[in-house]
């Protein structure tokens, strides 16, 4: 038997009345007005717990179901730390994105998480903090973390490591080339200050027009008052050796 708990929208989960559940192996209660979790210990088969989309700030009354708890449903909530997960031995999947996790020290506390394998964590202040140094430093920096992980954000570990090992090379010429418009196999800072005109190019560099010669002195590596490739590249490349990732 499988039981959905939505409308009208419940505003308080109790203990109680959920204890004569004793064979519920998914309780869902997503999309509701909850604002907080509470002792489950009665539903002794419970495997999968869905709380997403409620106004829960806190993680909290695990210990009870820690034993047997595969699947944490959590995303869109107001958590803000990933405390009192402690509990959850057999935790596999993960689902926390969407919520105010904002300090890369609250994932460290899913490293005593042993058989975690799944975590979606995107949509978090953190995940926007740790892309401002380009979006590949993302999965790089987790992975390093939880190297046990098989699947980040809907996306496997083995995908993101081989993002992670091509980097943007075929990106980068692309928007080389548009810079360059007479072809010349070099951009000058009349072709750079034009490009930057384009929205799309501006977005994809993350350079304002007001800071253009600033930027093209900062890659113009041999100051020959033109950049190469090869500058191009090394500048904004994000490809990284997997043994970062070891």
């Amino acid at each position: 038997m499988k039981l959905y708990f939505m409308k009208p929208p419940v505003a308080k989960l109790d203990p109680a009345a959920l204890s004569v559940l004793k064979e519920c192996v998914h309780l869902a209660v997503s999309s509701n007005s909850i604002d907080k979790m509470v002792n489950l210990g009665a539903l002794e088969n419970l495997e999968i717990l869905s709380l997403g989309r409620n106004n829960i700030r806190k993680i909290e009354y695990l210990e009870a179901v820690g034993d047997h708890l595969e699947q944490l449903w959590v995303s869109y909530n107001q958590i803000t730390s990933l405390s009192g997960l402690d509990p959850c031995k057999k935790l596999k999947n993960l689902y926390i994105g969407n919520n105010k996790i904002s300090n890369i020290a609250e994932v460290n506390k899913l490293q005593s998480l042993p058989c975690l394998e799944e975590l979606v964590l995107y949509g978090n202040p953190i995940h926007s903090k740790i892309c401002e140094d380009g979006e590949l430093m993302w999965p790089l920096t987790i992975l390093k973390l939880l190297p046990n992980l098989k699947k980040l954000d809907g996306t496997s570990a083995v995908e993101w490591k081989v993002k992670i090992a091509e980097g943007n090379e075929k990106q980068l010429l692309w928007l080389f080339q548009k810079i360059d418009a007479d072809g010349s196999g070099d951009i000058s800072i009349a072709e750079m200050s034009s490009a930057l005109k384009d929205d799309e190019v501006r977005r994809e560099m993350g350079i304002s027009k007001e800071a253009v010669e600033r930027k093209f002195a900062e890659i113009d590596d041999d100051e020959s008052g033109s950049i190469s490739w090869e500058e191009f590249k090394a500048h904004f490349s994000t490809k990284m050796d997997l043994a970062n990732l070891m």
